[in-house]
């Protein structure tokens, strides 16, 4: 019985404020269907946060729903970033190789990043993993993931300044 009281709330939830989310994601966006995505988004994550909702008022459940939409909204925007840094240097370095004529050009940028951190780069910049999401995959604590990408990055630049 729970889980049709759970869907009953989402569905509810959802006739309420589809349309306004939409409109707002809009607005943060500029993109019908990233906007979509992210209502979906919101609507998918309230899934695993039912009870909390059922205990808010209406104006709180609004209020968290816009609140989580926005924060999806800047936590893509900020893995866009990320991933558009980590081509930046990995180009910077490709380019650093190629002109250093005793090493020759590298067949893949990403032989740059020490081995033992290459799976983490890899899943965090190209598949756009968070690190929670790699934690629970490699199953190390999230602020290992963050530690060890923060030190691939390190020795990325460090290997390009011996390059150049």
């Amino acid at each position: 019985m729970a889980g049709a009281g759970q869907a009953n709330i989402i569905a509810e939830l959802y006739e309420e404020y589809e349309t306004v989310l939409l409109r707002y994601a809009l607005r943060l966006t500029h993109d019908t269907d990233w906007a979509a995505d992210l209502v979906q988004d919101t609507f998918v994550r309230s899934m695993g946060h039912v009870e909390l909702l059922r205990m808010l008022k209406k104006h709180q459940r609004r209020a968290w729903l816009y609140r989580t939409l926005k924060n999806r909204f800047l936590d893509q925007q900020q893995m866009w970033k990320r991933r558009e840094d980590l081509n930046q240097e990995i180009g910077r370095n490709f380019m650093a190789t190629a002109r250093n004529a005793n090493l020759g050009m590298l067949a893949n940028p990403f032989d740059l990043v020490p081995e033992q951190y290459r799976e983490l780069v890899h899943m965090r910049y190209v598949m756009g993993m968070n690190s929670s999401e790699i934690s629970e995959k490699l199953g190390i604590p999230a602020a290992t993931v963050r530690s060890r990408l923060h030190l691939a990055m390190k020795e990325m630049r460090r290997n390009r300044y011996k390059l150049e």
